[in-house]
C-alpha cells in the first residue's frame, strides 16, 4: 500500500460521512409542505462537494515528499467542514423542522461561515500546500470569488441575495466540475 491509498482511507471515510449526512436530510427537505429552493440548491451543491474533492484528491497523489502530518490534516480539514455544512443544512433531525427557509436563515452563519473557510482552504490548497503542483489561476480566483459571496451570504438575509449566490455557485459548480474537470488531475 502506498502512502496516498493509506492517506485517501481516511478522506474517503469522512467524505462518505459527509453525504450520508446530506442525504439523510434530502427527503424531508424535498417535501413540497415545506421545501425551500434556496436550502435544497446548497444540500444538492454540497452533495457534490465531497464527490468532487474525492476525485479531485487523485492528483495529490504524485507528491509523496509533500506529505507529513499537517499535509495530512489539512486535506482532512476540507471534508470536515462540507460534513458540517450538510449538518448545518438537515439539521440533527431533518423531519421534525416545520420550515426549511427559517432553519436556512437561522443556520446561514454557521454555513456561510464554513463556506468563506472552505474557500480559504481551497484556494490555499491550490497555492501553498502541494508546492510541486502548478498553480492553477481560473480555480484559486473562482474560490477567492466564492470566498468573497459567501462573506455577503453570512452578513445578508436578502433572500434575492441568497438566491443570486446559490445560483452562481450551482453554475460554477456544474461547469468546472461536470463540465471542464471531469477527469481527476494529472490521471494517467
Amino acid at each position: 500500500m502506498t502512502l496516498f491509498e493509506y492517506i485517501s482511507v481516511a478522506v474517503s471515510i469522512i467524505i462518505a460521512l459527509a453525504i450520508a449526512e446530506g442525504l439523510r436530510g434530502l427527503r424531508s427537505a424535498l417535501d413540497s409542505r415545506r421545501r425551500y429552493v434556496i436550502h435544497v440548491t446548497w444540500i444538492f451543491i454540497k452533495l457534490d462537494n465531497p464527490i468532487f474533492y474525492w476525485w479531485a484528491t487523485w492528483g495529490y497523489r504524485d507528491f509523496p515528499e509533500a506529505w507529513n502530518m499537517g499535509t495530512f490534516t489539512f486535506v482532512l480539514i476540507m471534508p470536515i467542514i462540507m460534513y458540517l455544512q450538510l449538518h448545518s443544512l438537515v439539521s440533527k433531525d431533518p423531519e421534525e423542522i416545520d420550515d426549511w427557509r427559517k432553519h436556512f436563515y437561522n443556520q446561514r452563519r454557521w454555513f456561510f461561515g464554513l463556506n468563506t473557510l472552505l474557500a480559504i482552504f481551497a484556494v490555499t490548497s491550490f497555492t501553498f500546500v502541494f508546492v510541486p503542483a502548478s498553480p492553477q489561476l481560473f480555480p484559486m480566483m473562482a474560490y477567492t470569488f466564492i470566498g468573497a459571496l459567501s462573506i455577503a451570504g453570512f452578513m445578508s438575509d436578502n433572500a434575492r441575495l441568497h438566491g443570486f449566490i446559490a445560483t452562481v455557485v450551482a453554475v460554477f459548480t456544474f461547469f468546472y466540475w461536470w463540465v471542464i474537470s471531469f477527469r481527476p488531475p494529472v490521471f494517467t
